[in-house]
């Protein structure tokens, strides 16, 4: 454990230890010990400890996403966590990045993916930091891409490197990457030097499939009235809706249909947790019993 050759660690009492944590998340001093945890490795790893040890507080996501914090000392945390959840056993390296780019706001997942290099050698963490932004970061990044001179057909292929469950599942978790890659492919003009015709009709398939999911997102727009099924509580709410999201749901496989419920839940088709929490309920069951009820 580096942290334990930090010499802030060993000359500091308990009550200093506390102090200092305590002031970490009052942000007024978060220049000087960033700037020490990018000279100081042992530092840097004992910050780190703490921030993992309180990774699902809110406190220690509105750290991380603070203008101060560099994308260097950023991609480094993730690392981090990385080995700690290795170590650990059980461990899936695309669970792992989904989770945590629920830490990280567009902005800061937009200083990340500005390290080229870095996230060339690491197209999964990239992927998923990508499915992270939003139509205002998109932008930004599309103007990083012009400006390294990086072609679509580029950003394209780091799927080449995913198993087509594994696209289709990140896609599914974030309408905004589908949304842009669907116009990318759609752009002719940008892929008429792809040479891996094989790699993009795999891709325009998974987005095919996806699609299917969006369609049915509009069609439940179109025959309710979701902002005023918003507006009111669950059992006042039309039946009928999670009805059909429920017969279409059971038509796919049980391992797809939490992902898709999540897109359609992210299209408004399913409003709120609640809803989302019922309709698992009821496909378990109809696993069990062969009916909803």
């Amino acid at each position: 454990m580096l942290w334990k050759n930090s010499e802030f660690w060993k000359n500091s009492s308990p009550k200093e230890m506390l102090d200092f944590f305590q002031q970490i998340h009052e942000g007024e001093h978060i220049r000087d010990w960033v700037e020490i945890m990018q000279k100081d490795e042992a530092f840097c790893d004992l910050i780190f400890e703490y921030l993992w040890l309180f990774r699902s507080e809110s406190e220690t996501r509105v750290l991380l996403n603070k203008e101060e914090f560099p994308s260097s000392l950023l991609l480094r945390f993730i690392y981090f966590g990385y080995g700690k959840q290795f170590i650990s056993g059980n461990f899936e390296s695309g669970n792992y990045f989904s989770q945590v780019k629920t830490m990280l706001d567009p902005l800061q997942s937009l200083k990340i993916l500005s390290l080229s290099e870095e996230m060339d050698r690491d197209p999964t963490l990239k992927i998923h930091l990508l499915a992270n932004l939003d139509p205002q970061t998109w932008e930004a990044y599309f103007d990083i891409l012009e400006g390294n001179s990086f072609t679509m057909q580029a950003l394209l292929g780091i799927f080449a490197n995913l198993r087509e469950n594994e696209i289709r599942k990140i896609l599914l978790n974030s309408p905004t990457l589908y949304y842009y890659l669907r116009m990318m492919m759609v752009s002719r003009d940008q892929l008429e030097s792809d040479k891996d015709k094989k790699s993009k009709d795999i891709l325009q398939g998974i987005l095919d499939s996806v699609h299917v999911w969006e369609l049915f997102c509009l069609s439940v727009q179109e025959k309710f009235n979701l902002t005023e099924e918003k507006n009111k509580k669950p059992k006042e709410r039309d039946s009928l809706r999670l009805s059909l999201v429920l017969h279409e749901l059971v038509k796919v496989p049980n391992h797809e249909r939490a992902d898709i419920l999540v897109y359609i839940k992210g299209n408004g088709a399913v409003i709120d947790e609640w809803e989302e929490s019922t309709i698992l309920s009821v496909l378990e069951n109809h696993n069990k019993n062969g009916r909803f009820v």
